[in-house]
């Protein structure tokens, strides 16, 4: 039997699920192992798992669990540990949505307590539900949109209130209800509802095709795990990261340095280039929300804290005087490049932390 398995999340790394998932999986057939999503990929390296699951591609969920599904997997599983077995269940669900199954068997392995499947899976589940404890829980897909023309509603369950909420990265408010709903007019969003809202954020995003985003709440992940740094190839090459840091790994790729914008952007980015001893010069203004709680940052960083409300502004003008606009610029050496940003933004400094 040739099983397919998407690995989604930290937590499902960090508690150790997903290996003795994978270790069980493997009593039953030739298992292939992949990572859906981005922050798992620290907790892989972490743990050191390269090995066991790939981690070289960066592809949401639905995305790699059809990728396992069309090179022929009899059977495919969807290994996650939600914050609670209500969110476990109403991601898989959502996953599911996205897919298409082509008669192919999906699991649902969830940690935070139960198994489910979309058809039968011979012997698998039931052995599975009776090695880990878990109970049998028939899951189907669902939609959690409403379509109008022009005019989408989307509905996110499963929130704490008091989580930061993001869309595509991008912290958006805060929650204060169970439930969140995101209208978008034309790619715009004109409505959240249940999140208070971090208007500085919204105005970051633009337009937003609200079908297709990754919108999430809380924290990416939350436990303290000894960290473990890996050799890369660099250049003398310095890379721009907005408020994207998740996808700090793909955009940092031989660079030797990497220039962030934002609180979060930059602890969040500079706890993943850890991993790749890449250090940081980060621009940021004192509105962290905390996404992480255990960050770590590369001996050689430099940490920029402006005027509030400024983080974005001054770094418009190092992406136009460094950048020229675009998102990799060649760099001297990294104290030059150091130098040269505390002079382009010397007016507006509040403090500067090195490391």
């Amino acid at each position: 039997m040739r099983i397919g398995v998407v690995v989604h999340g930290a937590e499902a790394i960090d508690s150790g699920f997903a290996l003795k998932t994978i270790t069980l999986l493997k009593e039953f057939g030739e298992v292939s192992s992949c990572l859906g999503g981005s922050m798992g990929r620290t907790a892989v390296i972490d743990h050191s798992l390269e090995n066991m699951i790939d981690i070289r591609h960066r592809k949401r969920p639905s995305i790699a669990l059809q990728r396992m599904i069309d090179e022929g997997c009899d059977v495919a599983c969807l290994v996650n540990y939600g914050k609670t077995l209500e969110t476990g269940i109403l991601f898989a669900e959502l996953v599911l949505g996205r897919i298409k199954t082509k008669d192919v068997p999906v699991l649902l392995i969830e940690g935070a307590g139960a198994i489910g499947c979309t058809s039968s899976c011979g012997e698998l589940t039931g052995a599975l539900a009776s090695s880990m404890k878990l109970p049998v829980y028939p899951f189907n897909a669902k939609k959690i949109f409403e379509y109008g023309k022009n005019h989408i509603v989307r509905h996110i369950k499963g929130v704490l209130p008091g989580e930061p909420v993001q869309i595509n990265g991008t912290i958006i408010g805060i929650a204060r209800s169970p439930e969140i709903t995101v209208i978008t007019d034309n790619s715009i969003v004109t409505d959240i509802k249940g999140c208070d809202v971090k208007v500085h954020g919204l105005e970051k995003l633009k337009q937003v095709d609200l079908a297709n985003a990754i919108i999430r709440s809380g924290t990416p992940r939350h436990r303290a795990v000894n960290t473990r740094q890996i050799r890369s190839l660099k250049s003398m090459v310095a890379v721009l990261i907005n408020h994207d840091a998740e996808s700090s790994f793909e955009k940092v790729k031989n660079a030797c340095v990497a220039v962030t914008i934002g609180d979060d952007t930059t602890a969040i980015a500079a706890d993943i280039l850890y991993r790749l001893s890449t250090p940081v010069i980060g621009i940021t203004d004192g509105d962290k929300d905390w996404l992480l709680e255990h960050t770590h940052i590369t001996r050689g960083s430099l940490v920029i804290k402006v005027r509030p409300g400024f983080d974005d502004l001054m770094g418009a003008v190092v992406e136009d005087a460094i950048f020229k606009g675009l998102e990799r610029a060649p760099c001297l050496s990294i104290d030059c490049l150091k130098e040269q940003i505390i002079k382009l933004l010397k007016d507006n400094i509040v403090s500067v932390e090195r490391y």
